[in-house]
């Protein structure tokens, strides 16, 4: 998997539509659109893919994060009709507001990751490797800090195989479980308490460990329609890392009832 910075300088072109499309990603936990890759032709389905804000006005770094859902194709240039342009469709999972939500600065990114030009000219300009993996630590971090995106643990990070096996149908149901809005509502209602072992983070680690705990959804991919629409209260539920990894280690998952009962049964035998 590559992963390719996108950009986006609101000089050049209008997004008439940003809020409009920042309600729907807040909604479906995802939101798709095409974008121009410059002159980049490399791009497949299931790369990594990074928007950054530019232009003169402040703030200017990554405001986006997501992956791309085709190959690169031809379309009506986006300023000059009479003119085409290269574009790949890609799905994003996470989706700020520049004026509403801290970006990851472009000042902060020349610091920690130097040597990359963060102000591209043109979309589609890809990331070293070395690079990409410190990208997504940062970002991860940043979006932390910021309470919109929960930790996932490693064996759940979609890899281009792994992305694309359940297609849409999986890429949706992760974006549910990172969507900012249903992991509050999950948490509103069943607190941040692991369900499996009754761990709970800010009892042991204070204000530190304050909300912090994964959201495993219950309901089996196998189960889910493409018209699925997840119930944050019914389909998500707080487990911690632990706990999280052991649900994840066997194909289909282990449900919460039989990894207590695991737990039961292998304390009864010490």
């Amino acid at each position: 998997m590559a992963t390719y910075l996108f950009t986006w300088n609101p000089k050049k072109w209008e997004w008439s539509t940003l809020n409009s499309n920042i309600e729907e990603y807040r909604k479906k936990g995802f939101f798709d659109r095409r974008w121009s890759c410059g002159s980049t032709k490399k791009i497949i389905k299931g790369d990594r893919a990074f928007l950054v804000k530019l232009g003169r006005d402040k703030p200017k770094g990554i405001m986006a994060s997501g992956f791309s859902l085709s190959k690169v194709f031809k379309g009506k240039h986006y300023t000059d009709p009479q003119r085409t342009a290269l574009y790949v469709d890609i799905r994003y999972d996470v989706l700020m507001h520049p004026e509403k939500e801290k970006l990851l600065e472009i000042e902060y990114l020349n610091k920690i990751i130097p040597g990359v030009r963060w102000a591209p000219q043109a979309s589609g300009m890809t990331l070293h490797p070395d690079h990409a993996e410190k990208l997504e630590e940062i970002w991860r971090e940043h979006l932390l800090s910021s309470d919109l995106f929960p930790v996932t643990p490693a064996e759940e990070v979609p890899t281009p195989e792994k992305y694309w096996e359940g297609a849409t149908r999986r890429i949706s149901v992760d974006a549910y479980e990172r969507n900012p809005r249903a992991r509050k509502d999950c948490l509103a209602h069943h607190g941040s308490t692991c369900a499996v072992c009754s761990f709970n983070f800010e009892k042991v680690f204070g204000s530190l460990g304050k909300d912090f705990i994964h959201v495993h959804h219950i309901r089996p991919l196998g189960e889910v329609g493409k018209a699925y629409v997840v119930d944050p209260i019914v389909d998500l539920i707080p487990v911690c890392p632990n706990c999280h990894s052991m649900i994840h280690r066997r194909k289909p998952a282990y449900s919460i009832e039989e990894i207590k009962e695991i737990i039961i049964t292998t304390s009864a035998c010490c």
